[in-house]
């Protein structure tokens, strides 16, 4: 009865404390005082002795109720150490085990058959009590281990059980070249406790072929071994082998067949030789039995970026000059440049001559090796100031139509100028007058010689050829200060679909157009330029008098050669797709601009391609808007490597370019790429930490610390100003003095 009209017992040990607002208490003070005082105004104070002493009592308890007092008590004590368990609830942990039970329905009752225990789930972070199911990301067991350390941070702990199977992504103990794991003790906390791991899951119960990694590297080289290993292996099924099979952005590359291990591994190596520069998705692929108990784990992808590690680069030349020394000089000295040249060159009437071969002091031109065999090892041919008829003798058109042919192919050609080049050296009608930015076939003279200044035009202005500054006024400036050359070849007019980037500023060309000067091309997969002048090299000298460098002369062939064998991100017509991997349902969204020769976004043209999967393709139309851009959503539903290929026309329908790029929609669930479990890793953590590992289906005997404890700290407080009796006091206090007023006839 006591403690309750108290609010609580006055244990012993405490002590009283006032917890209410001063100003709140000040103001009850007032209240009361200005009450007492109009209840003893007005008449005499005595005979009223007893009814203004129980009205004080009253007021003096209300403020003392103001207070808030609170009866308060606090201490400390001591408890053994808690025991600490940390069940995995990641995906994995939701494989069914032999037996028809999940891995997370055997952890948690490992968990429950240790009664006061703490019990945490986790991921890749830790959370308090059992997990309702095993729908967690990545594993990662150091990161687990820390966020425990972090909770129980000063504290000792009886024990810590670790009941997960092993699989970690967190990085917690890498495999080495050696094939061991190496235990990253830098990524583990001081543990509070002793460690019990505990497996959960038979190493080799649970059916399952799986693609556990492709090994090739974010980028390779052009015409460079890129080296593709890929490693499999095998739970639960009575296999030898299988096949490994490999694709490039959906295309078989080839396949190779693996046999197990003892440990149930295996390992397929692949050696490619990427051809051509861009973005490829290659993915390793391997059978599916009909028990394999995660089939998604049966495929995977990787995304190489092939780019070239230096430009291969075939400069053939008439005959000896100042042009060809200053080009050949650059080329020469540029670090990324593989230079293979040719400039005082062997005739066919050299050959003729009657002398023997030993005889003579220049050395055979291979014209025939390199215009057929190996033309396709280079990135840009460059033919300065060359007429092939001394050197292709017969085979003349043969030898042309292979270079126009690589260069629809892709490749690349600069073509420079000279006595004997463009109509003096017979270029006219032959197969690679087709493939060039200017007309030939100039009646009457062939060369103006007189000195020039070339004029800029709204094209170069835009073009990245002849940018020869970030800023383009300063750029149209440095052309403007360039000194003069020497003369120009004549030409019929630029090509259709070419684009003049600097011009004569007063001849003009048999079309009646400014003459070109330099003009450029896409002509199929490929890029032209022609350069109508064989005095570029005047440009090196253009800030001399400054106290400059060359600059302007190399920053122009930097930038040439960069255009010109310019990778898929640099061409007329571009597709961009924002990721390479993409799970299904996501929006995808795929963007293709398109430039005109000049590289000027080109508004209004038709943009028609398709998306090819595994199961066929998916059309695409659209038309450009005022940035030159066409957006399109592209499917994924369906798993694997999908190609995305587009083709741009103009208005009159003549073809601008074309492009194409690669994503893949994957369905694999990292945390499912590998379900076997690791006792490797298991007890290398149990070791490192000096703890106990027991294995699945062994019983749970944690290790413990019997002198563990911890410090339990009380707090107690019994609210009195809550109490009844205190309101029961103020009550029975006013209504006494009520009853004696009233009593002695007041009001």
């Amino acid at each position: 009865m006591m403690d309750w009209l108290t609010g609580g017992a006055l244990f012993a040990g405490g002590h009283l404390a006032f917890t209410g607002t001063p100003v709140v208490v000040g103001f009850v003070a007032v209240a009361v005082c200005v009450v007492l005082g109009l209840q003893a105004t007005p008449g005499p104070v005595r005979g009223r002795l007893g009814e203004l002493v129980a009205a004080a009592l009253a007021g003096g308890v209300l403020v003392w109720v103001s207070a808030r007092p609170v009866w308060v008590a606090e201490g400390e004590r001591q408890e053994p150490g808690q025991l600490v368990v940390l069940v995995d609830a990641s995906r994995s942990m939701g494989v069914t085990e032999p037996g028809g039970s999940t891995r997370l329905a055997l952890a948690q009752a490992a968990a429950a058959a240790l009664p006061g225990a703490q019990r945490f789930h986790f991921g890749g972070d830790l959370r308090l009590g059992d997990a309702p199911a095993a729908d967690l990301g990545a594993t990662d067991l150091a990161a687990a281990l820390q966020a425990l350390d972090r909770r129980y941070a000063g504290e000792t702990l009886a024990g810590i059980v670790l009941v997960t199977d092993g699989i970690d992504r967190g990085g917690l103990a890498p495999r080495g070249d050696d094939g061991v794991r190496h235990l990253d003790q830098g990524a583990l906390p001081e543990l509070g406790g002793p460690l019990t791991v505990v497996q959960i899951g038979q190493e080799r119960a649970v059916p399952d072929v799986a693609v556990t990694a492709v090994h090739a590297g974010a980028f390779a080289f052009l015409r460079a071994n890129l080296s593709v290993d890929v490693e499999v292996e095998r739970t639960g099924l009575a296999l030898e082998g299988t096949t490994v099979t490999l694709t490039r952005n959906g295309s078989p590359v080839g396949s190779r067949a693996v046999r197990f291990d003892e440990a149930g591994r295996a390992r397929a190596h692949f050696d490619l030789l990427p051809e051509t520069p861009g973005r490829f998705i290659y993915e390793a692929t391997v059978p599916t039995p009909g028990e394999d108990a995660v089939p998604s784990n049966n495929a995977m992808s990787r995304a190489v970026r092939v780019v070239r590690d230096r430009m291969r680069v075939l400069q053939v030349c008439g005959s000896p000059s100042m042009d060809q020394k200053f080009l050949r000089l650059f080329l020469k000295e540029d670090p990324g440049v593989d230079l293979v040249s040719f400039f005082i060159l062997r005739t066919m009437a050299d050959m003729g001559s009657g002398f023997l071969p030993q005889e003579l002091s220049l050395i055979e031109f291979p014209y025939r090796r390199l215009f057929s065999d190996d033309l396709s090892t280079f990135d840009l041919v460059i033919l300065q100031n060359f007429d092939y008829e001394p050197y292709f003798e017969g085979d003349a058109d043969a030898l042309l139509g292979n270079l126009a042919e690589y260069v629809r192919a892709g490749g690349a050609l600069a073509f420079l100028g000279g006595d004997r080049s463009f109509d003096l050296g017979r270029y006219a009608g032959t197969p690679l007058a087709d493939v060039l930015p200017v007309k030939l076939g100039v009646a009457g003279e062939s060369v103006d010689e007189a000195p020039f200044s070339p004029v800029l035009t709204a094209a170069g202005a835009r073009h990245p050829l002849t940018r020869l500054s970030a800023d383009a006024a300063e750029s149209a400036a440095t052309w403007g200060r360039l000194p003069s050359l020497d003369g120009s070849n004549l030409s019929v007019g630029a090509a259709p679909g070419a684009a003049v980037l600097l011009a004569h500023p007063t001849r003009k060309a048999s079309d009646g157009t400014p003459l070109p000067v330099l003009a450029v091309r896409q002509v199929g997969k490929g890029r032209t330029m022609a350069l109508s002048v064989d005095s570029s090299w005047r440009w090196s000298f253009s800030e001399a008098g400054q106290g400059g460098g060359n600059q302007a002369y190399l920053r122009f062939w930097k930038s040439a050669m960069r255009w010109m064998v310019g990778d898929p991100d640099d061409q007329a017509v571009t597709v961009e797709v924002p990721r390479e991997n993409v799970e299904p349902g996501e929006l995808l969204v795929v963007s293709v601009q398109v430039r005109d020769a000049g590289f000027s976004p080109l508004a209004g043209a038709t943009v028609v391609g398709e998306v090819i999967g595994p199961a066929g393709e998916s059309p695409l139309a659209g038309t450009t808007d005022a940035h030159g851009a066409a957006v399109f959503t592209v499917p994924t539903t369906e798993r694997g490597a999908h190609r995305v290929r587009v083709r741009a026309s103009d208005e009159k329908g003549a073809v601008l370019g074309a492009a194409d790029s690669v994503y893949a929609v994957v369905t694999r669930d990292p945390e499912l790429e590998s379900i076997r479990p690791d006792p490797e890793l298991l007890r290398a953590l149990a070791d490192a930490t000096g703890g106990r590992f027991i294995g699945p289906g062994e019983r749970v005997d944690p290790l413990l610390d019997p002198a563990a404890s911890r410090v339990v700290r009380d707090y107690r407080e019994a609210p009195i100003w809550a109490a009844p009796l205190g309101a029961g006091a103020v009550v029975l206090l006013a209504s006494l003095s009520w009853w004696l007023r009233r009593r002695a006839g007041r009001r």
